[in-house]
């Protein structure tokens, strides 16, 4: 079975994080959501179900449902249990999940002009290539006794028609579904950068303005995600070292991963953090002053809640930005490169051959 998607992954967290508010035992909660949902999350709940009123444990039913969960859900989940606040860490998640679910569907609103125009620009293209194209060789060739590269290049493109036309369309089409098959995967997991100034810059690093996207509001949920974690485990004095690693594995970003390991590898040795030099240069700045100004017993968690709410809030507003520019981008640049390259096909040379024939 093929992971979840999104909208079922924020509704399964949304349910559970219900059911553990409300103090109702999973397997019972998890039958019910079975019996309320058909499809692929209604079957996996009541599998679970059973599997609880069996004695098992949850984290060992994920971890034997890997094909079906994605790592980011199943590290949410156990670090919420570490931390004690299950219900917390999976409502963030739900957040999170919900926000891509949103992002992706306004994406698809967007995709729509900027599609009818390359299919209208494609057709035309062809159809000059059949009707246009062989008259206006033949024009060139009677009336001008100089080649023309543009016209070579043209009667080229013409002749081998039948071999690309086709070959484009399938390869098109095929990659477009890919994509968005992928992207309706819940959360896949980034396989981050190394460090540098890229990676600072993606992490929020120093720089006085960040272009808002669609990926920009998924990589702000995730370092959301990563400081509430972060303060449900200090909350509960889980060490600091260990809650890192959890924290970040939660986010499902591998890049962010390394970096928490390498820090925790550092308060292991006892290495105190007093500067930004005592961090990885990926680390993500405001976690990181976290870390080193809220080293008090409650003036971490108090820390570690602004830079969460930094962070949603920061992905609020590129999510925002994506819903209201993202269409008007998007016709600008596929529709506009699509009619383009019809121009240039089509009037560039026709425009030389009215200049040869201008030339003595």
């Amino acid at each position: 079975m093929a992971q979840i998607t999104l909208d079922e992954l924020a509704a399964l967290s949304d349910e559970m994080a219900a059911l553990v508010r409300a103090g109702i035992p999973l397997d019972q909660g998890l039958a019910a959501l079975g019996d309320d949902v058909r499809g692929r999350l209604g079957r996996l709940a009541t599998a679970w179900a059973q599997r609880l009123g069996n004695g098992e444990d949850l984290a060992a039913i994920l971890a034997e449902d890997a094909s079906e969960i994605p790592p980011l859900w199943r590290n949410v989940v156990l670090a919420g249990m570490r931390s004690g606040h299950l219900a917390a860490a999976l409502e963030g998640l739900a957040t999170t999940t919900r926000q891509a679910a949103d992002l992706r569907r306004a994406t698809a609103v967007s995709l729509i002009y900027p599609l009818i125009i390359v299919a209208l620009a494609f057709g035309f293209l062809v159809f000059s290539c059949l009707a246009l194209t062989p008259i206006l060789v033949r024009t060139y060739h009677d009336l001008v006794a100089r080649p023309d590269p543009v016209i070579a290049v043209l009667d080229r493109i013409n002749r081998t028609l039948p071999t690309w036309a086709p070959w484009t369309v399938i390869g098109f089409c095929v990659v477009f579904l890919v994509l968005w098959y992928r992207s309706g995967r819940a959360l896949r997991s980034p396989r981050g950068a190394a460090p540098g100034v890229a990676r600072r810059a993606y992490l929020g690093g120093n720089r006085p303005w960040r272009w808002p996207s669609v990926r920009q509001a998924m990589e702000d949920g995730r370092l959301a995600t990563f400081a509430e974690l972060l303060k449900l485990m200090h909350d509960q004095r889980v060490p600091l070292p260990e809650s890192l690693v959890l924290a970040a594995d939660a986010t499902g970003d591998r890049g962010l991963g390394q970096s928490a390991r390498e820090v925790a590898r550092r308060l292991e040795g006892g290495t105190v953090l007093t500067r930004r030099s005592d961090l990885p240069a990926d680390f993500p700045p405001l976690v990181g002053w976290s870390l080193m100004a809220g080293m008090g017993p409650t003036g971490m968690g108090r820390a570690l809640a602004a830079s969460a709410s930094m962070y949603r809030r920061r992905a609020a507003q590129a999510a925002e930005w994506a819903f209201l520019r993202l269409p008007v981008l998007l016709t600008v640049t596929i529709g506009g490169s699509a009619v383009l390259l019809y121009a240039l096909v089509i009037i560039w040379p026709l425009t030389r051959l009215l200049l040869q024939l201008s030339l003595p």
